[in-house]
């Protein structure tokens, strides 16, 4: 009875993740976009909202000894670490959109979406035996109460209120109807932190790497209900709002899920996780690979705009030229 309530909340956690992620239209991409055009960083803060209300959510809890509650192990910033951000970067710049993202998205109806699974699948088997060894990792300092851990779930209060500041000046021209935008990111933020904090391997990502015949097995359970209410979660935030449309996908669009989703794997494996878990498990605790690998995913991004900026404006100098 005590695992079948526990599924249950999980399920809960994540049908309301999922519907905050595409409520959001949350993604690393676009946030990227908006730093590289220099516009309002709107999507960068709300992350940093989301990090701080999983953290705020996940710490105490913890502390708490509820649930048997965990949070994140801290890891290094080492060189595969960075190789395995850039690929995560340039494999998302690829998709033209994130993990979390693509759930988003994927509630809407982006078809093409579905062919993810295959390329990260392609690239978690490609880190898996690529890698030379296992990712030293060690437990947080903030795991158990402590005045560091207090003084950081002060920071992250502080933060969080000068993020939905921000964010909520910067929302007056919202396209995407239903909640305000700062909800949404603190909505995603309380319940990936609850998630991360209760089922560590939750995601999609995580039940893949579970199918597959991996050298480093994955540990911890995979809660498969949880993958299903995160997609169920979304595509009911999308009908409720009247966007769900089915888009066929074409050729192009599949080649760049595979192309892009095998990147993304690949860092997934190096680093390990991919962005969702370094923004609202690894991020939260101080992790400084966590930090650093999201940092690096997010300027790989940036210069994946700028240079393709610069090929177009030269291609249209060039043709202007003939």
């Amino acid at each position: 009875m005590a695992s079948i309530a526990f599924d249950l909340l999980i399920g809960i956690l994540a049908f309301w993740f999922g519907y905050s992620a595409n409520q959001g239209g949350t993604c690393l991409v676009v946030a990227a976009h908006e730093l590289q055009k220099r516009r309002p960083p709107r999507m960068f803060v709300g992350f940093v909202a989301a990090s701080s209300a999983a953290g705020l959510i996940a710490i105490p809890l913890v502390w708490s000894e509820t649930l048997n509650a965990t949070l994140a192990p801290s890891t290094s910033v080492n060189g595969l670490l960075l190789i395995g951000a850039i690929a995560f970067g340039f494999g998302a710049f690829i998709n033209d959109t994130c993990l979390l993202g693509s759930l988003a998205r994927l509630g809407d109806g982006e078809m093409r979406l579905l062919a993810l699974p295959v390329g990260l699948a392609i690239g978690i088997l490609t880190a898996d035996h690529g890698r030379p060894g296992s990712v030293a990792t060690w437990t947080s300092f903030i795991a158990s109460p402590s005045i560091p851990g207090a003084a950081t779930l002060f920071a992250l209060a502080v933060v969080l209120g000068l993020a939905v500041v921000f964010v909520s000046t910067k929302s007056a021209t919202r396209k995407r109807p239903g909640w305000a935008f700062g909800a949404s990111m603190i909505g995603l933020g309380i319940t990936g932190g609850l998630l991360y904090a209760l089922s560590p391997a939750w995601t999609f990502a995580d039940l893949i790497q579970r199918g597959l015949p991996l050298r480093m097995s994955p540990t911890g359970e995979v809660a498969l209900v949880a993958v299903i209410a995160s997609v169920a979660g979304a595509v009911t935030a999308s009908v409720r709002q009247g966007r769900l449309h089915l888009q066929r996908p074409t050729a192009t669009g599949i080649v760049r899920s595979i192309v892009g989703g095998a990147l993304m794997g690949i860092g997934i494996g190096l680093i390990p996780g991919g962005n969702d878990a370094l923004i609202l498990a690894a991020v939260p605790t101080i992790s400084p690979g966590g930090i650093v690998a999201y940092l690096v995913m997010t300027t790989t991004i940036v210069f994946g705009f700028a240079a393709r900026d610069r090929l177009f404006r030269k291609s249209q100098s060039d043709a202007g030229r003939e």
